[in-house]
């Protein structure tokens, strides 16, 4: 851990970039690119926790961690902190600082939503 600067930082970060990809699920939930992720969700989800790993630089040492569980086809915090058993996402804070720099980019463009984790894993799952 680098301290709890960067552990603010990313958890706002996070927070944000979980509100703009749930957002873009709801609005999109129709559009070819999402449907098959929400039809998953909503099929063998509900209640699914997943593991985050936050990192800077290097995905092989992150310095924040957060679960996520699913509900009511949105991705919803669990905890701040390792509780999943696994780590099933390894996002970078670059990625989290442009979704929030640029919600309506990720919104109106799905394809840039980092969301193929989530895909593999309901898929993993069923």
């Amino acid at each position: 851990m680098t301290g709890t600067g960067n552990e603010k930082d990313s958890y706002e970060q996070f927070m944000g970039a979980l509100e703009v990809t749930n957002d873009a699920l709801t609005e999109l939930r129709d559009t070819p690119v999402i449907k098959s992720i929400v039809e998953l969700m909503d099929k063998q989800a509900e209640g699914r926790k997943f593991g985050v790993a936050v990192y800077e630089n290097d995905a092989e040492n992150p310095h924040d961690y957060f679960t996520v569980r699913m509900h009511n086809s949105k991705l919803q915090l669990a905890s701040h902190g390792k509780d999943a058993p696994d780590i099933d996402w390894k996002v970078s804070m670059d990625y989290l600082r442009d979704i929030n720099q640029n919600p309506k980019k990720y919104i109106e463009d799905p394809w840039k939503l980092d969301v193929e984790w989530l895909k593999n894993r309901l898929q993993d799952g069923g």
